[in-house]
C-alpha cells in the first residue's frame, strides 16, 4: 500500500513541475491525455510513471512546437501588414469561394479558460469525478404555486446544490448557444402540471443527471465557465446573476469566434463528408425507429411482469386460505399427522411463491431502471442527434443557396459588361479590360462585401461538417459508458435476486425431504446458504442478515 502511495505521489510531483508549474494548458494536457489513454485518463493510478513521462514528453514537445508555429505566423502576419501599408505594392485580398468538392484548412480561434471543476480535475487525476442526483423536494414559490426542486451532488469535491427544471432549462439554452456547431445532450420536455408522481419526478431526474454527467464527459462543455458554476453555486440568487451574464451575450457566428479546447476549428467540405452525412440520416431515422420499438417492448415486459407479479399474489392467497382452512380443520378435529403435513407443504408453498413474486418484482424494477428508461432516454438522443445533422444541412443549404443567388448575380453583371457594376476595390492587381476577358478573374473581385458574407456562411457550415463526425463519435462513446455501467448494476441485482430465490427454494426443498425421512434438504439449506453469501460477498462486500 506505501508503494502505492509512493508511486502514485511521485507521479503527481511530475505533472506539477512539468506541466502545471511550467505554465502550460491544462486543459489541453487533459485532452491530449484523453486522446492516449481513452478510458481511464482522468485516473492516475491507470498510468504508469513511463508511461506518463512519455505522455508528458510529447506533449510538451507539440505545444512547443505549435507555438512555433503561432509566432511565425504572426511574423508573417505582420509582414503582409507592412506590405499593405506600402501605396506603391498594395494587395488586395479576398476570401473567394473555392471549390466545394475537397476543401479543408484550419483556422486559429478562441481557448477556455480555466474553471473551478477543470483545475480540480486536473490537480486530482487519480479521483473520478461524478455527479449524482437522487433526492429531489416540493417548494413553495409563493401563496399558490409551488415547484419541485432537485439536488445535485458532485463527488468528490463536495458541491452540493438544488436545482429547479428551469436551470436545466437555461443551462442547456447558454450551451446551445455558446457552441452551436455541437451535439447539446437533451433534458426531459416541460412538465405538464398533471404529472406530479414520483415514478414521473424520477424518471425526469435521472434524464436531467445523464445530461449533466454527458456534459461532464465531454471535453469541451465541461470546460464552460457556467458549467462549473452551475454544480458549485449555492445562492440561487447568484446563479441568476450568471445566466443572466450569459443570456446578453451572442454565440459565435464565425469559427475565429468559437471556442475549442485546442485552440483551433478544422472546415471542411468533401464528398466523403457529405456522403457520411447522408448515411448518417439513414442511420439515425432507422436506429430511432428500433429504439422506439425496443422502449415499447420492454414497456411491454413491465406490463406482462406486472400481471405475473398479480396472478403469484392470487396464487400466495389460495394457499395461505388453503393453510386457514386446514388449521381450522385440524383443531376441529384434533387430526394429525398427514393433514399436519399438507399444512406445512401449503405454508413452504405459500412462502416459494411469495419468493417467486419478490423476484418478478425485481425483474420488473431492473427493466424499467436498466432497459425501458435506458431505450426511451437514448430514443430522445438520438432525435436530438437527428435535429442536429438537420442544422447542419439547413446551414449546409443556405450556403448553397447564397452562393448560387451570388454567382448567378455576377454571371448577370459580366455578361452586361459594365464593369463599373461590378463595386470593385480601388486596388487590385488587374485591369479592367482584362478582367473583362476573363470570368474566372471577374468573379473573383466583383461585389466583394457580398462575397464575404457568403464566405462567412461557408466557414460555418465547413466546420458544422467537420464536427459532425466527432460529435456523433462523442454520443456513441457515452452511450457505451452508460451501457457498462448500467449493465453491471443490472447483473448485480440479477444475481441478488437469483440468491435470495436459491435459497427460498432450497428451504422447500428441505421440507419436502425432511417429510421423507431424507437429508437431502439439509444439504440443499447448506449450499444455498454458501451460494448466497458468495454473492453477497461478491457483488455487496457484506454477509447477508
Amino acid at each position: 500500500m506505501q508503494d502505492i502511495e509512493q508511486e502514485r505521489q511521485r507521479k503527481q510531483d511530475i505533472l506539477m513541475s512539468q506541466i502545471v508549474d511550467a505554465g502550460y494548458d491544462t486543459i489541453a494536457f487533459q485532452v491530449y491525455c484523453e486522446q492516449i489513454k481513452q478510458n481511464g485518463s482522468q485516473d492516475i493510478d491507470l498510468w504508469t510513471f513511463e508511461e506518463l513521462q512519455k505522455t508528458i514528453q510529447d506533449f510538451i514537445k507539440k505545444e512547443d512546437q505549435k507555438e512555433m508555429q503561432q509566432q511565425n505566423q504572426q511574423i508573417i502576419q505582420n509582414d503582409q501588414k507592412q506590405l499593405s501599408q506600402q501605396p506603391t505594392n498594395s494587395l488586395f485580398q479576398i476570401q473567394k469561394i473555392q471549390d466545394d468538392s475537397n476543401f479543408i484548412t484550419e483556422v486559429q480561434c478562441q481557448l477556455p479558460g480555466r474553471t473551478k471543476l477543470t483545475d480540480y480535475i486536473m490537480e486530482n487525476t487519480h479521483k473520478q469525478v461524478e455527479i449524482i442526483m437522487s433526492e429531489y423536494i416540493s417548494k413553495s414559490d409563493g401563496i399558490i404555486s409551488s415547484y419541485i426542486s432537485f439536488k445535485v451532488e458532485t463527488k468528490p469535491i463536495g458541491w452540493v446544490v438544488n436545482r429547479r427544471f428551469t436551470d436545466f432549462q437555461k443551462l442547456r439554452e447558454i450551451l446551445v448557444m455558446t457552441y452551436p456547431c455541437h451535439l447539446i445532450p437533451p433534458i426531459p420536455g416541460k412538465k405538464l402540471k398533471s404529472q406530479t408522481g414520483a415514478a414521473y419526478l424520477e424518471k425526469r431526474m435521472r434524464i436531467m443527471e445523464l445530461f449533466l454527467q454527458n456534459c461532464l464527459y465531454h471535453p469541451l462543455f465541461k470546460t464552460h465557465p457556467l458549467f462549473s458554476d452551475f454544480l458549485e453555486i449555492s445562492d440561487d440568487a447568484k446563479l441568476k446573476e450568471k445566466f443572466s451574464q450569459y443570456e446578453k451575450s451572442k454565440g459565435p457566428t464565425k469559427p475565429q469566434e468559437y471556442t475549442m479546447i485546442n485552440g483551433s476549428c478544422v472546415l471542411e467540405i468533401s464528398n466523403e463528408l457529405q456522403n457520411y452525412s447522408n448515411s448518417l440520416s439513414d442511420y439515425l431515422k432507422n436506429s430511432q425507429d428500433i429504439y422506439k420499438k425496443t422502449g415499447n417492448n420492454f414497456n411491454k415486459l413491465c406490463t406482462d411482469l406486472e400481471n405475473l407479479s398479480n396472478t403469484l399474489t392470487a396464487i400466495t392467497e389460495n394457499f395461505n386460505t388453503l393453510d386457514k382452512l386446514t388449521d381450522s380443520f385440524i383443531k376441529q378435529t384434533k387430526s394429525k399427522g398427514a393433514i399436519e403435513q399438507i399444512q406445512l407443504v401449503y405454508q413452504e408453498l405459500s412462502k416459494f411463491v411469495t419468493g417467486w413474486q419478490y423476484g418478478v418484482n425485481f425483474q420488473m424494477k431492473n427493466v424499467k431502471e436498466n432497459f425501458y428508461e435506458f431505450f426511451r432516454y437514448h430514443k430522445k438522443k438520438q432525435s436530438t442527434a437527428y435535429e442536429y445533422l438537420q442544422s447542419k444541412n439547413q446551414l449546409q443549404q443556405k450556403y448553397q443557396n447564397l452562393k448560387n443567388k451570388l454567382n448567378e448575380k455576377k454571371e448577370q453583371l459580366y455578361n452586361k459588361g459594365d464593369p463599373t457594376k461590378w463595386e470593385l476595390p480601388p486596388d487590385i492587381p488587374k485591369t479592367l479590360k482584362e478582367l473583362q476577358f476573363n470570368k474566372g478573374e471577374a468573379f473573383k473581385y466583383m461585389l466583394p462585401n457580398e462575397t464575404k458574407q457568403v464566405s462567412e456562411v461557408r466557414e460555418m457550415y465547413a466546420f458544422m461538417n467537420h464536427q459532425l463526425q466527432d460529435e456523433i463519435n462523442q454520443m456513441i462513446d457515452f452511450r457505451i459508458k452508460v451501457y457498462a455501467k448500467k449493465f453491471v448494476r443490472m447483473g448485480q441485482m440479477r444475481a441478488l435476486e437469483t440468491a435470495k430465490f436459491h435459497h427460498i427454494l432450497a428451504n422447500f426443498l428441505q421440507v419436502l425431504a425432511e417429510m421423507q425421512g431424507s437429508t437431502t434438504g439439509q444439504m440443499y439449506n447448506r449450499r444455498a446458504s454458501v451460494f448466497i453469501d458468495q454473492r453477497y460477498d461478491q457483488f455487496f462486500g457484506i454477509k447477508p442478515k
